[in-house]
């Protein structure tokens, strides 16, 4: 599942947050490697910036509301996310939308 379809279905969570990126392999195109990991980009910033076609295959991505982090996502050979977060909404959502996904081993 491309990165963009899970900020899509994250987008009532996370519209206003400001991401942090640590992308160290994608495949696709692009330059992500040239942004810095201290920059945040908005949910749209970073929906334009990797289209659908781009696999994440090892990479972080951080979404902060001000100090607070909302949620991150992980991203593992390009084929699955681990995705945290305080946020039980956003957490039941993801259940509701992805009845495959299974809680992590803490």
């Amino acid at each position: 599942m491309p990165l963009a379809e899970v900020l899509v279905y994250l987008g009532p969570f996370v519209v206003d947050s400001a991401w942090q990126l640590e992308i160290e392999e994608w495949l696709g195109g692009g330059d992500l490697g040239a942004i810095p990991p201290e920059a945040r980009l908005s949910t749209l910033d970073l929906l334009a910036l990797i289209p659908p076609s781009v696999q994440v295959v090892d990479g972080v991505f951080t979404a902060w509301a001000g100090s607070a982090r909302v949620v991150v996502v992980e991203a593992f050979d390009s084929t699955s996310w681990d995705i945290t977060s305080t946020d039980e909404r956003i957490l039941t959502a993801l259940a509701d939308r992805y009845p495959d996904a299974h809680d992590l081993p803490t």
